[in-house]
């Protein structure tokens, strides 16, 4: 007997959440039954004619349908649903027990002692519960616990004798009929029989009907004796009897059980009648148990229905072939020959002709013998559903038509005739010669030739043959270049690439020959093509001399002179040491190095890039050396280029203005100096050196380099002989002596000119004159 878990097992079993459709609502039940349940009051007095449980919508039980040993007790859970499939808790539920067996025990959860309860062993009530609890059969070991979740509830039921249960549970809250009632079927001690099962029977043959009674160990040494009756129910085959071991033959037979619990009777059709249409007879078993006492007839433990189906061997002959096929070469046929029924069928012959003079190369079964024209395979009985093949390669005699007929004829009585059609094509192919859309000097210029089977059937062993002029060359260094294509099926095309290389431009032709087995061939004609050229000139523009440090730009520009396009064209340039690279546009600098990447130079396009330098040395040539590359191996996809300039030193010459120092009185006398420098990198060449005297002072003498002396002239101006060289870093000094004539403010100045200056420099220094004491 079951028996309810502890209150604190409920508990760990509801918070662990084991129910895997525990469900708590957001809302309250909708109908809270309160009080104790009256046993004949199961829908409230407002709610028999109304839905006054609208969030009950089903109830369903598990298991539906159960087989037990006699005295086990099945517990049957029952679950109210809502529209949504969850459980709903504290819903009426109603048990109602037909057949063998009484329900043992309900789920009697609840606040109330009259929640669930036993009427009697045929009916119960009981409620969902609000929490999870597990039925434990009183034993230690937990396989065989039940858990009951929240919004579920129980019944346990058993039965001593063989038979079978229904029991129905009833939700009085749903409001669908239909859906507020199910039934759960058990059958009791149905292990004990294994009944006939439904079979295929071949027409015109028996079948054996067997009911197997198993024998248990509580049966004891004399286990009980069962009979088996055999009834027919509506046969569609009216001619079927059954027949038992003692004789007879009628609509029903019994027979007893025997030592290994067998029990067997005969299904015989005494007028079997073959036809397409398969007739069908149903035979219903009942198993009867005799009463202790071995009166009376016996008590029905269980029962069933079995099927049999009468059919009779059908054959199917099939031929396959291709529709089209060549003549050089064998092609594949098959033979089928298939059981399509559900019974075994008997040996068979198949004879196969083949015509317009075709032969059988190799077959597989090989034929048994040949009679005459016709090929013989003896094939075995097949099985049903089984096919048998025969795989055959068909040689064909000639251009023609080729018909493969097969004759099958059964040890059955059946025959059947089928035949496949094969034309016998010759191939037909194709040729295409693909010339590049340029081709240019020296490089390897892609040639495609594609060969195509435009013909049904396909073509072995094809071959491409391509010849061009004596100018053009291969890699191979062969003229024809032999291309193996192989076998292309109807439709195929393969293609070649074919790299082709000319030394001098020019028109040149090629031509594709294409053969194959069965004098196949193709030609693409002679195919024109021009071999042009991309020639590469390069350039170097710039001044011719510049002085050291000074920054200057160089222009290298690159030009496509040619009739077709260079492609990759590459631009270096090899600086000279005299120079540093400053700025290059898109080029990038390096260690004595400047490149470009012009890309894809046009027919008649030039690119120009601009190149700043500085002058860092002296030179009297400078050259920028720069090469041009592009893709191919023509040397007309190089080109060179130079740009010589000459690095010169620059005077300079510095004029230094000494005066003497705070004022002079009148009559008294001073000196002016005059200092040049030259700090330039090169001789400074004829200077000359002059002095404007104020009026406020007056000229006494003047003295230049190696005695030179100053001559006095107009307005107060001395001049110095010309100075033919003054070397870097050399330093010369004039002087210049002067009397305050008259008060005032005096301005001294100093002129020199050069052969590098375009203007001379000039320096004034005041000097103060006052009138003394």
């Amino acid at each position: 007997m079951t028996r309810r878990a502890t209150p604190i097992a409920v508990l760990f079993a509801a918070l662990a959440g084991g129910c895997f459709n525990s469900h708590n609502p957001s809302y309250f039940p909708y109908y809270f039954p309160g009080g104790r349940v009256l046993e004949n009051h199961g829908k409230p007095s407002f709610g028999y004619f109304s839905d006054f449980d609208p969030k009950a919508a089903r109830i369903e039980v598990t298991p539906a349908d159960a087989t037990a040993p006699l005295g086990a007790q099945v517990v049957v859970v029952a679950s109210v649903l809502d529209k949504d499939g969850q459980p709903r808790r504290s819903r009426r539920v109603e048990w109602m027990l037909e057949g063998p067996g009484s329900i043992v025990e309900v789920d009697e959860s609840g606040f109330y002692a009259g929640r669930g309860y036993k009427h009697d062993n045929k009916y119960a009530i009981s409620h969902t519960c609000y929490t999870a609890h597990t039925i434990t059969r009183g034993n230690d070991d937990p396989k065989d616990d039940v858990e009951i979740c929240a919004g579920q509830t129980f019944c346990v039921v058993s039965c001593p004798v063989p038979g079978e249960t229904i029991l129905t549970a009833y939700a009085p809250g749903v409001f669908n009929w239909e859906k507020g009632r199910v039934a759960a079927k058990i059958v009791w001690g149905e292990g004990r029989f294994v009944f006939p099962p439904p079979a295929t029977v071949r027409i015109g043959t028996e079948h054996a009907l067997t009911t197997t009674v198993a024998r248990f160990e509580q049966d004891g040494p004399n286990p009980p004796t069962y009979r088996v009756r055999y009834r027919l129910v509506d046969s569609e085959e009216s001619s079927v009897v059954l027949a038992s071991r003692s004789g007879g033959a009628a609509r029903e037979a019994e027979a007893t059980t025997d030592a290994d619990g067998k029990a067997t009777v005969r299904l015989i059709q005494t007028n079997p009648q073959a036809g397409s249409d398969r007739r069908k007879t149903r035979v219903a078993v009942e198993v009867l148990k005799a009463a202790d006492n071995g009166q009376g007839p016996g008590t029905v433990v269980s029962r069933r229905e079995t099927l049999i189906e009468w059919a009779a061997p059908e054959l199917k002959l099939d031929v396959t072939a291709p529709p089209v096929a060549g003549p050089t070469a064998a092609f594949p046929a098959t033979v089928t020959l298939a059981n399509t029924s559900p019974v075994d069928g008997k040996e068979a012959r198949v004879r196969v002709t083949l015509s317009d003079g075709a032969t059988l190369e190799r077959s597989e079964p090989p034929p048994t013998r040949q009679d005459g024209g016709a090929l013989v395979f003896d094939l075995p009985g097949s099985r049903a559903g089984q096919a048998q093949t025969i795989a055959m390669q068909v040689r064909p005699a000639r251009v023609g038509t080729v018909v493969v007929a097969a004759q099958a004829d059964t040890a059955d009585a059946l025959s059947a005739r089928r035949d496949a059609t094969v034309r016998v094509d010759a191939g037909k192919l194709s040729v295409l010669v693909e010339p590049p859309a340029a081709a240019t000097v020296g490089d390897a210029n892609p040639f495609r030739v594609a060969v195509t089977n435009s013909g049904p059937t396909p073509a072995r062993n094809v071959t491409v043959f391509a010849s061009f002029d004596e100018a053009v060359k291969h890699a191979s260094g062969k003229n024809p270049v032999e291309l193996p294509a192989g076998t292309l099926a109807p439709g195929e095309t393969r293609t070649f690439d074919l790299p082709l290389s000319a030394k001098l431009t020019g028109r040149y032709s090629l031509q594709a020959t294409a053969t194959g087995d069965g004098n196949l061939s193709a030609s693409s004609g002679r195919v024109a093509f021009d071999v042009r050229r991309a020639e590469l000139r390069a350039a170097v523009t710039g001044p011719k001399l510049v002085y050291v440090n000074q920054e200057f730009t160089w222009n290298v520009s690159v030009a496509n002179a040619g009739d077709v396009a260079a492609k990759n064209v590459t631009v270096r340039a090899a600086l000279p040491p005299e120079v540093r690279a400053k700025d290059a546009g898109d080029g990038v600098i390096s260690a004595g190095t400047v490149e470009w990447k012009a890309g894809t130079l046009a027919p008649g396009e030039t690119r120009t890039f601009k190149l700043g330098v500085d002058a860092v040395r002296l030179t009297g040539a400078a050259t920028l050396a720069v090469a041009t590359l592009a893709d191919g191996d023509a040397a007309s996809l190089q080109a060179k280029a130079e740009g010589t300039i000459a690095i010169v030193g620059t005077p300079a010459v510095v004029l230094e203005l000494a005066t003497p120092p705070g004022t002079v009185e009148v009559g008294r006398r001073a000196t002016f100096q005059i200092r040049l420098r030259n700090q330039g990198t090169v001789s400074a060449r004829q200077l000359d050196v002059a002095a404007v005297v104020p009026p406020e002072l007056r000229l006494v003498k003047g003295s230049g380099p190696d005695r030179a002396e100053g001559r006095p002239g107009a307005d107060g101006r001395v001049t110095f002989p010309v100075l033919d060289e003054l070397r870097p870093g050399q330093a010369v000094t004039y002087t210049v002596e002067v009397d305050a004539a008259q008060p005032g403010d005096a301005r001294f100045r100093a002129e020199v000119k050069a052969a590098h200056l375009r203007n001379p420099l000039r320096e004034e220094q005041p000097l103060r004159v006052t009138a003394g004491r």
